[in-house]
Order: structure tokens, then sequence, then C-alpha cells
């Protein structure tokens, strides 16, 4: 309840300064509000894979100071998607997040971690629990996912 109150006061923030924002916009996709002090950006990110690119991940990260939300959605062709968002935090060049989506009508979160690198962002490998079967980031996986950087979409 706590993480719910938090994004809606994120975007409740975020919506009031639509119009300078847009007025910021860059052709690289980062969006810096002109009038505040904060340090806020938007930046989006793709991965293709399968045979013909036809599995698509896309995350659009808003990143004030050091929170960040946003939106993270995995959908593999013809096959369950998760689609959700994403609450957490910033420290330098990593991103400790909690991704809440939803698969086959039922709601579930992960914690992810990711890594900004100049055009790319990269996230560290889940693993799963055989007892449980849940998957989960693994402290030990390495940052090998790679996501491209994309203009974010409206």
């Amino acid at each position: 309840m706590k993480n719910l109150l938090i994004i809606f006061f994120s975007m409740m923030i975020l919506s009031s300064c639509t119009t300078n924002v847009n007025k910021a916009r860059s052709e690289d996709s980062t969006v810096l509000n002109a009038e505040a002090a904060t340090d806020t950006a938007q930046l989006c990110f793709q991965k293709l894979e399968g045979t013909a690119n036809q599995d698509t991940t896309y995350l659009k990260l808003i990143m004030n100071g050091s929170s960040v939300s946003g939106e993270f959605n995995h959908m593999p062709y013809e096959k369950d998607s998760r689609k959700g968002s994403i609450s957490g935090s910033r420290n330098g060049d990593l991103i400790k997040a909690v991704w809440r989506y939803m698969q086959e009508g039922v709601t579930d979160s992960i914690s992810v971690e990711f890594k900004l690198d100049g055009e790319h962002l990269l996230q560290k490998n889940l693993s799963v629990d055989p007892k449980t079967g849940r998957q989960y980031t693994s402290e030990a996986s390495g940052y090998t996912m790679k996501y491209t950087k994309v203009k974010c979409k409206n």
C-alpha cells in the first residue's frame, strides 16, 4: 500500500510538469524539467530476441533524483506476457527496483537490478528457486541481459 502511494504521488508530480517536460524533450529521449532544480529524466530501452526478433522487452524509466519508476513489459511472441510497473532507487549507475506485473491474470512481483551503461541498460539475470519455482535476482548474477536505448513511446 505504501509503494502504491509513492507511485501515485510521483505520477501526480510528473503529470503536473507535463507542459514543461514536453518542451524539453530531446532526440535521445531524455526529459529534463527546465523550471525545477530536480534531476528528472525519462529513458527507454528495448531488447528484441527470438529467431525473427519477435520477442520484445520494453522498459521506460522515469528517474527523479535517486527515485526510479516506470513501466516494464516482457512480451514473448505467442506466449504469456508480463506487463507492469517498476519502482525503486538509483545509486549512481545502479538501479534496484521491484517489478510488479500481471501474467495470466495473476499479479506478482520480483526484485530486479539494472546498470546504466551509456546507450545500454544491463540487467542481472534472473535465477529460479528449485524449491518454489519462483524467479529471483541473485546477488552473484552478472549484468548480462542487455537492452538498447530507444525513443520513448507516449
